[in-house]
C-alpha cells in the first residue's frame, strides 16, 4: 500500500509537470506566431543574407532554441507517465479466487441436476486504454467511437496479454494486418458504465492513419477523463 501511495504521488508530480511544461510550449508558439514574426522556422535574414532589422533576432532564436527543448522534453515526460500507469496498474492487480467446486448433494447419478452446468462467469478485462480523441470522416467515427470510451479488448488484444506497454504495441503491430478486416472493440462507456461491442474496419481514409482516433493509457481509478 505504501509502495503504491508513493507511485501515486510520482504520478501526480509528472501530471503537473506535464500540465506546466505544455502551458510554456504553448506559450512560446504563440509569441512566435503572433503579428509580423517568422513563426516556428521562417527566416530571420532579408533577401540579402542580413539579419531583419525589424525582428529581435536573438530573442527569437532562443525562444526557438528552448520551444525545441521543450518538446524534447515533453516526449520524455510522457514517457516516464505511461510508465507510471504501467507501474501503477502492476502494483494493483488483485487476485480473484475461483468459485469451489458444486456441492455432491446437487449432483444426480454423477451428473450435475438437471442439465444444467456450472461454468465460470468470465467478467471483461478492465479497461487498458480510453479514446482521447475522434476525427471527422474516420473509420472510428463510422464504428460508433467516441471521446471518452474505455477500450477493454480491441480485436485480440486486452490486458490478458499482459500490461499496458504490450496492449499498446500489439495494437500497433494488429491494426496494419488487418485493414479492411472488422475488428471487435469492447467498449465501456458512460457512468455508471455500459458495456458495447463495436465494429472497427482499420481503412485508408481522408485523415491519417488506418483508424482515425487517439488510444492514450487507462488505468481504472487513475487517470481522469474529462
Amino acid at each position: 500500500m505504501a509502495a503504491n501511495a508513493e507511485m501515486m504521488e510520482e504520478f501526480q508530480k509528472l501530471v503537473l509537470e506535464k500540465e506546466q511544461l505544455e502551458k510554456e510550449i504553448k506559450g512560446l508558439q504563440e509569441y512566435l506566431e503572433e503579428d509580423g514574426m517568422p513563426g516556428i522556422s521562417g527566416p530571420l535574414v532579408d533577401s540579402e543574407g542580413f539579419p531583419r532589422a525589424d525582428l529581435d533576432v536573438y530573442a527569437i532564436r532562443k525562444a526557438r532554441n528552448r520551444f525545441a527543448c521543450a518538446q524534447t522534453d515533453h516526449v520524455e515526460l510522457m514517457k516516464k507517465i505511461e510508465q507510471m500507469l504501467v507501474n501503477i496498474h502492476s502494483g494493483s492487480r488483485v487476485s480473484v479466487p475461483r468459485p469451489s467446486a458444486a456441492p455432491k448433494e446437487d449432483m444426480v447419478d454423477g451428473r450435475e441436476d438437471g442439465n444444467e452446468r456450472s461454468s465460470d462467469v468470465k467478467l471483461p478485462p478492465p479497461a487498458f486504454a480510453w479514446i482521447d480523441e475522434v476525427s471527422e470522416g474516420s473509420p472510428a467515427q463510422d464504428a460508433g467511437l467516441a471521446v471518452g470510451d474505455r477500450i477493454s479488448r480491441f480485436g485480440d488484444v486486452s490486458l490478458d496479454i499482459g500490461d499496458l506497454k504490450a496492449c499498446f504495441a500489439a495494437i500497433a503491430q494488429l491494426v496494419p494486418t488487418k485493414a479492411g478486416e472488422a475488428l471487435d472493440v469492447l467498449v465501456f462507456r458512460g457512468s455508471p458504465p455500459s458495456k458495447a461491442t463495436l465494429s472497427l474496419t482499420p481503412r485508408q481514409w481522408a485523415g491519417r492513419g488506418l483508424l482515425g482516433c487517439h488510444l492514450a493509457p487507462y488505468v481504472e481509478g487513475v487517470t481522469s477523463i474529462p
